[in-house]
């Protein structure tokens, strides 16, 4: 009989038989224990009434099934005031009653489930060697324990979308434990203040503004100092701004046909492009100078390192290039052209009869196509339209010499963000548009004057120039939206100068958000709440790996003969 522990103490057990078989192993084992106390009396008792098998699955070893067959001893209670008379000896540490997993592989089996879900953790589980259903996962992950929330001092408020547009949520983090503590199933502000009331020992909570949340803090912790969020308010600023520039669309437009006079701005480039004309086809020549340019442009700058004795693997460290080539550029002496590969096409010997009929006024490739099958030609019609498209280009620029070309026109948005920009912070392309939209529009001068020092005071948070700026805001002379955008303030005043006196925001806040989101979409939608919930708030408990680890026994020659048997 081998006397190896299978458990750490208290849970000690003893193998008395090992059975090797293809993909798994079974350790059969019993407790070493000669007496045990009654579960309802407590009562000690070490006379036997009969024995048992109980089956369960541990962890695995080295990929392989691990499974356990505990001989289970029934002892007599032989306190007579007990309603029991027999029980079943305990295996605390190792499994629960009725259980058929072991403590230790329902613990991993849980938090895999927590991190991977249903029957994303069932497939990684089955690859680690634990053999465990979909459904299973999600039904442990129900019957944990929820965790117990902490004392909190700070709260962050934010929401999140179930369904973007239609459904909303909220998410409540513990900005100190940097941890998320709830979720509610609706944006409002009675689930709010609620949820507020039972927790009296809040006393800052820092939310967006949003007019739901700021009504349920105030109803629900009334003591508590409301922080309006720093990226919202400057959120809040950039959407007056783009309201206002909706409204001088055409302006921007007039300004980009005056300023810009290439096919496009490099810094604008985007999906809220619209393009101001019909833009003619560059060809791939066009495309093939332009690579060319760019290689030139950092061949120019490796010999220039490379004259000024930096080493080869410096410079390749510098332009992020392989250390091959930056040898290859110093070795040329010249600028390496790269070979243009020969290609023959079926085309090419009937390229003087083409060229001949072309110019006598046929451009079409099928009727050329059928005229060079009678003199030998195999191939298709769509090669003979290749080989004469660069012709029928030619000829359409030839036509239309002064066709405009297309000009890129930011979207009021991107034309806000390239306002709220510094001067400094602007490329070349950018400098000379913003200027001259403000010179053409006042009102938008005005409106962008005024997001910029907004944009100043939040982030340096000044809270003493925010009454200035009130005052410029409300102005006749102010546009609309900004004037708007400034009464909100006032009605929100006291959050708006927290914000800009502590250091609360709801950054981390925002963190949580996108890990919901993926924690929602790994769920499919086929989730509910209260399983999303539980799987938000988890967190993944520091773990003994020693405990978790299962030792290997010792096999004896005679355990192996028996498995073998």
């Amino acid at each position: 009989m081998a006397h190896d522990l299978l458990f750490p103490p208290p849970a000690m057990l003893r193998i008395t038989r090992v059975a090797i078989l293809p993909g798994s192993v079974i350790f059969e084992a019993a407790s070493p224990a000669r007496s045990t106390c009654c579960p309802s009396c407590g009562s000690l008792s070490g006379r036997v009434h009969s024995r048992y098998m109980r089956t369960l699955d541990d962890l695995p070893m080295h990929g392989w099934r691990v499974r356990l067959r505990l001989s289970v001893r029934r002892f007599f209670c032989d306190n007579a005031d007990c309603r029991r008379r027999t029980f079943s000896e305990p295996f605390d540490g190792v499994a629960e009653r009725y259980a058929r997993k072991t403590g230790r592989l329902t613990e991993a089996l849980c938090e895999i489930g927590f991190a991977c879900g249903g029957e994303g953790g069932s497939r990684l589980a089955a690859a680690l060697g634990m053999v465990v259903s979909g459904d299973t996962l999600l039904d442990l992950i129900r019957r944990c324990p929820m965790p117990a929330l902490p004392e909190l001092l700070v709260l962050g408020v934010d929401d999140w979308a179930w369904r973007r547009g239609l459904r909303y949520g909220t998410i409540l983090c513990d900005l100190l434990g940097h941890q998320p503590v709830d979720l509610l199933v609706d944006r409002s502000a009675e689930s709010v203040s609620a949820w507020l009331r039972e927790r009296p020992e809040v006393r800052t909570i820092s939310r967006d503004r949003a007019g739901c949340y700021a009504d349920g803090c105030a109803k629900g912790a009334p003591q508590a100092v409301q922080v309006a969020d720093r990226f919202h308010l400057l959120a809040n600023a950039r959407d007056a701004l783009v309201r206002v520039l909706e409204r001088h669309e055409r302006d921007i437009r007039d300004v980009v046909r005056e300023v810009v006079l290439t096919p496009g701005l490099p810094a604008m480039e985007g999906p809220d492009e619209v393009a101001g004309s019909q833009a003619l086809a560059e060809g791939p020549l066009k495309a093939n100078t332009a690579a060319r340019d760019r290689r030139l442009a950092r061949y120019r700058e490796v010999i220039g390192l490379h004259e000024k004795g930096i080493s080869l693997r410096e410079i390749g460290h510098r332009l992020q290039m392989d250390r091959g080539t930056v040898a290859r550029f110093v070795r040329a002496g010249q600028f390496p052209e790269r070979a243009s590969r020969p290609y023959e096409h079926g085309t090419d010997r009937f390229e003087t009869y083409l060229r001949q009929r072309w110019k006598e006024g046929c451009h079409n490739a099928g009727q050329l196509c059928r005229e060079l099958r009678t003199q030998g030609y195999r191939g298709s019609t769509r090669t003979v339209r290749r080989c004469i498209a660069p012709w029928r280009a030619e000829a359409k620029r030839v036509q239309a010499p002064e066709r405009r070309r297309a000009i890129a026109r930011p979207s009021p948005r991107r034309m806000a963000w390239l306002l709220l920009r510094a001067p400094t912070e602007r490329n070349d392309d950018e400098v000379p548009l913003a200027e001259a939209l403000c010179e053409k529009c006042p009102e938008i001068r005005r409106a962008a004057h005024l997001a910029c020092d907004f944009r100043g005071i939040v982030r340096e948070q000044k809270a003493a120039d925010l009454d200035n700026w009130i005052l410029r805001a409300a102005a006749t002379d102010t546009p609309r939206e900004l004037r708007r955008f400034a009464q909100g303030l006032l009605q929100d005043e006291g959050a708006v100068r927290a914000a800009l006196t502590l250091p609360w925001s709801n950054g981390q806040v925002e963190g949580q958000v996108n890990r919901l989101k993926l924690i929602k979409r790994m769920m499919y939608g086929r989730g509910g709440f209260e399983l999303l919930r539980r799987r938000v708030l988890h967190r993944l408990a520091r773990t003994d790996l020693q405990s978790m680890a299962l030792p290997v026994p010792v096999v004896r020659g005679s355990d192996l003969q028996a498995a073998a048997a």
